[in-house]
């Protein structure tokens, strides 16, 4: 299952509970202000290695708040190409708001 989080994990508790619900074999997608968890050192990032699931961050949305340069190494980094392409390799998909 594809899980996209669209919302900040300061200001809201969506990609905390996705990270609750999801299994190993799920893959997650931050859009909008949910890439700010994959900014380097912050406690969301910490949380997410550990969480053990593929992490993907929306290359466009990073460079709209300046910080694709600032993004932890553990995060694969995609364009609107690969956001496609994981929604098509995964029939099933929940977003987070």
């Amino acid at each position: 299952m594809l899980h996209t989080v669209t919302t900040s994990p300061f200001h809201t508790q969506s990609l905390q509970s996705c990270l609750r619900y999801i299994s190993q074999d799920d893959e997650i997608l931050l859009l909008q202000d949910a890439v700010f968890a994959g900014l380097r050192e912050n406690i969301w990032s910490k949380t997410i290695k550990v969480s053990g699931v593929k992490i993907y961050l929306l290359k466009e949305d990073l460079l709209a708040r300046g910080i694709a340069d600032k993004v932890d190494e553990c995060f694969e980094v995609v364009d609107y190409t690969g956001f496609v392409s994981l929604s098509v390799q995964h029939e099933a998909q929940m977003k987070w708001e």
